[in-house]
């Protein structure tokens, strides 16, 4: 219920904005010109995990989200870069023992050309690659060597798509898939003695990154999809919605999957 009452919360902050700050713009002017822009973003992530490090029982609850990203488009081209920081509490429903204080962040490059094929004046689809660092870490609130952590840097696949609704309104869909890269990882039940004993002698990064494992596909998946209304506020500002869906699914040594669900409200200056 919190979740639906958020989301319908920032809809009509959209909706008052569009009525609002709307401004004339020539409708023929290309969607793809030269530009940069600047990306500010806060909103609420409902997350649900699964991670058998500390029960079988799902974990859910919200998270505060946090964005920043920088992109850069010439003609046919885009670079984006971007981070996102999460925040919060992971409960268990009538279990006490699996309360986590959850913390989550990534740092995105996403390098993509544009389809000649698919695209037209006001309708755009861009293809590339991204490389991307990110990492999720659990401390329970009881129990503090039970800690872990997930620590991925890799590749895959990005596409972007955007399509001009009218003059003020456009949007634009973002897809990233991970296929290739390094895991990091924590034992099978989270911190041991020997993790203990490594993170007493050489510090907590060497701890974290104590077990390397490639990852593929068929072991590890994080698969993001974002899309975003934008309304023009000026020739400088847009304003924007954004409702991203996240999936991830790690396998053995340790199963954990789970869902992710961003509502947030944000910023864009172009210069």
């Amino acid at each position: 219920m919190k979740f639906v009452k958020f989301t319908f919360a920032l809809i009509v902050s959209m909706s008052f904005s569009l009525e609002v700050f709307a401004q004339n713009i020539d409708i023929n002017t290309p969607i793809n010109i030269p530009s940069r822009k600047l990306y500010f973003a806060y909103g609420q992530t409902y997350k649900v995990k699964l991670d058998r490090t500390f029960s079988r029982l799902a974990k859910e609850g919200f998270n505060n989200f946090y964005f920043v990203g920088i992109e850069r488009q010439f003609n046919e081209k885009i670079l984006n870069i971007q981070s996102v920081l999460l925040i919060g509490t992971l409960k268990t429903r009538g279990n006490r023992f699996n309360t986590l204080n959850n913390y989550a962040g990534a740092i995105k490059m996403r390098i993509m050309r544009q389809s000649e094929k698919l695209s037209k004046s006001d309708f755009s689809v861009h293809t590339g690659i991204n490389l991307i660092g990110r990492g999720d870490v659990w401390f329970p609130q009881i129990e503090d060597l039970r800690y872990a952590w997930d620590i991925y840097l890799g590749a895959g696949w990005s596409t972007s798509i955007r399509f001009r609704i009218s003059s003020e309104l456009f949007v634009q869909n973002d897809f990233d898939i991970s296929l290739l890269g390094i895991l990091w990882r924590s034992h099978n039940n989270g911190q041991q003695l020997s993790t203990e004993e490594i993170q007493l002698e050489n510090g907590i990064i060497a701890a974290a990154l104590e077990t390397p494992n490639f990852s593929h596909p068929l072991n590890t998946q994080y698969i993001d999809n974002s899309l975003k209304l934008y309304n023009v506020v000026s020739g400088k500002f847009y304003m924007y919605y954004n409702f991203n869906l996240s999936y991830s699914y790690l396998k053995l040594p340790l199963v954990k999957k789970g869902y992710e669900l961003t509502n947030s409200i944000g910023l864009t200056y172009r210069f």
